[in-house]
């Protein structure tokens, strides 16, 4: 939820806050400069990896899970593995690889083995397995395999020994490894894996002749002669063609991929990343049906994010051979725009919608140095529309959407069975958005939706190339419910440490009887003993009580703090560069004076 650094002494060095709770954090070099060789690579459990600089993030990485784990490989890569087994390389923002397994991985280390001036990522992973993979492309040049679950890995020099992986198992195992090798030795595995990729290599050019050879001659054959041949041919020009449109009836996307000249399709199998689950869906109707050149999927992303869907489809012959398992592969790529589980309901506002309009109360208000028809390509590109957005010249753009995907917000509910209280989310009644514009560069952005208004607005100056950008925002029911956080908070930490105390006082007390009771036992006065030893068991069950209802409002005070640190990160992207930044310190300079005041002030304007 939050980053800290301090000195041995206890003084602070850093502090800034993220979206949600931190799971991995590493340091390096972001851009291999000298100057800036502290810088933070954080992971954290709304499936984002953040690189910080200072107090300012300098880049944000969407993932698929959760980030579990993070390594520095030197320069400017790092390694990342996630909680659904999937491990990989970046190199500032672009992905050099990744790999998904169905073991997860516990533990990362990067070090130089093969001596090529590139630290090797070397995963342990949950079934005994230890691999090491080139930072480049992910081969895999070293192999180990344990009984046990990896714990730990570390690397140094044992017992005069140098370049020693020491490797710790979950039953207390601790074995050694060397990793000494020279430039020009290559081990068996290595030759293997060489050898397997030049199989595969051939086996592939040898097919690639084949269908030269074939294609030569069947462009000298009629159909009739085609038939004859007992050959499987499509046509030419085959191809797939693919549409995007919003569900008029559902919360989806709808996907229909089809062949341009109705060539039937035997099944599509789609790869994406964050939608499906295992990042892979297959659409294969049963055999003997009649089978469609067209297929609809319905997708459903759960997060706001651009993303890539690689479709495969199986197309089926025209004229088949004796081999009824021949099908012809076409392939193409289509693009999910980040905003697109929102349907657009009007381009006009004065005329529709209106009164729904006039209860949208939550805005953010900002300005930019650009016209209004650069934002509507904007909206064309992240939303899927029907029909492009226009602007006539000196004219300002209103555009009304729905979201489709409920609108959450953080609301405190109390749950009086517990007596004790609860934050939940709830679905918001109001899922409207209006973003407008006018001439002057003045864009306006209503919704309920804190998180959304605050994708919108680092999506807008992504695509503007804005540096710095600061903004007006007003979130009346933003300000109640952090108010009712705070106090919940408050209230949570006094009664944190009344029960301490309580605790205290009752271990006190129990030392004194568990004394007495030797006493009465070594006398012989088994009436006192007894009498005692009653007192005892009831002053045990009075400090178990206690300690439960500690971690009952410990996690409670975890739940409002976590809530919290989410609304200052979203209310903080809701500016840009060093705005962004001075709105996380003064939001925590005024809870810290617990200020709510000055921090409803700065969350409104951005500065105190």
């Amino acid at each position: 939820m939050w980053i800290y650094f301090g000195k041995n002494s206890g003084a602070e060095l850093f502090w800034t806050v993220t979206g949600d709770v931190i799971s991995a954090i590493t340091c390096l070099s972001y851009e291999n400069n000298e100057g800036y060789v502290n810088d933070i690579v954080v992971g954290s459990e709304d499936c984002t990896v953040r690189i910080f600089r200072n107090e300012s993030i300098v880049q944000e990485l969407s993932e698929t899970d959760v980030v579990t784990r993070l390594v520095s490989l030197g320069e400017e890569y790092f390694g990342y593995g996630l909680r659904n087994g999937t491990i990989g390389v970046y190199n500032k923002v672009n992905r050099i690889w990744r790999i998904k397994s169905k073991n997860k991985p516990i533990c990362f280390i990067g070090h130089d083995i093969n001596q090529d001036g590139c630290e090797e990522l070397i995963c342990g992973w949950d079934n005994g397995k230890i691999d090491a993979r080139l930072r480049s492309n992910g081969v895999v040049i070293l192999k180990i395999q344990l009984d046990a679950c990896v714990a730990g890995m570390a690397v140094g020099d044992y017992y005069g020994f140098c370049n020693i992986l020491l490797i710790c198992t979950v039953e207390g195992d601790i074995q050694c490894f060397s990793l000494h090798k020279s430039k020009n030795n290559v081990t068996l595995e290595s030759s293997e894996d060489a050898l397997r990729h030049l199989i595969t290599k051939r086996q592939n050019l040898l097919l690639e002749i084949q269908s030269i050879n074939e294609n030569k001659c069947l462009s000298e054959l009629s159909k009739t002669e085609i038939q004859r041949s007992n050959v499987s041919v499509i046509k030419a020009n085959t191809e797939l063609q693919t549409k995007l449109e919003v569900s008029p009836n559902k919360p989806c996307v709808n996907l229909t991929i089809q062949t341009n000249n109705n060539t039937p399709l035997r099944c599509v199998v789609l790869f994406a990343e964050g939608i499906f689950n295992e990042e892979s869906y297959v659409v294969h109707p049963p055999e003997n049906n009649s089978y469609t050149s067209s297929f609809l999927v319905e997708l459903k992303p759960t997060r706001d994010m651009t993303t890539d869907l690689f479709i495969r489809a199986y197309a089926m012959p025209l004229i088949r051979s004796s081999d009824r398992n021949s099908y012809y592969l076409l392939s193409c790529t289509q693009l999910l725009p980040q905003f697109c589980l929102y349907r657009l309901l009007s381009q006009n506002s004065k005329l529709d919608y209106q009164t729904d309009l006039n209860s949208l109360q939550s805005t953010v208000f900002f300005v930019v140095h650009e016209r209004p028809q650069r934002l509507a390509i904007w909206l064309n590109q992240n939303f899927i529309l029907e029909t492009n957005i226009t602007v006539d010249e000196n004219s300002t753009l209103s555009v009304v959407f729905e979201e489709l995907r409920p609108a959450r917000m953080y609301i405190p509910t109390i749950n009086q069975t517990l007596n004790n209280s609860d934050i939940k989310q709830q679905n918001s009644s109001e899922r409207l958005l209006h973003i407008i514009m006018t001439s002057k560069g003045e864009i306006t952005i209503k919704t309920d939706n804190l998180e959304l208004a605050a994708n919108l607005l680092q999506s807008i100056s992504r695509y503007f190339n804005i540096t710095e950008l600061s903004s007006i925002c007003n979130f009346p029911k933003l300000f109640n419910t952090l108010e009712e956080l705070i106090e919940m908070s408050n209230s949570y930490s006094s009664t944190q440490q009344q029960a301490l105390v309580e605790m205290t006082s009752k271990s006190e007390t129990i030392k004194e009887l568990i004394v007495k009771a030797e006493d009465y036992r070594l006398n012989g006065n088994w009436k006192s003993l007894k009498k005692t030893i009653q007192l005892l068991s009831a002053a045990n069950h009075d400090i178990l009580s206690n300690y439960y209802s500690r971690m009952t409002d410990y996690e409670a005070s975890n739940n409002c703090l976590k809530c919290i640190n989410q609304i200052i990160e979203h209310v903080s992207s809701l500016r840009v560069g060093k705005y962004k930044t001075n709105v996380i310190n003064m939001c925590r300079n005024a809870l810290k004076e617990n200020n709510i005041g000055a921090l409803k002030k700065i969350i409104r304007t951005g500065s105190n």
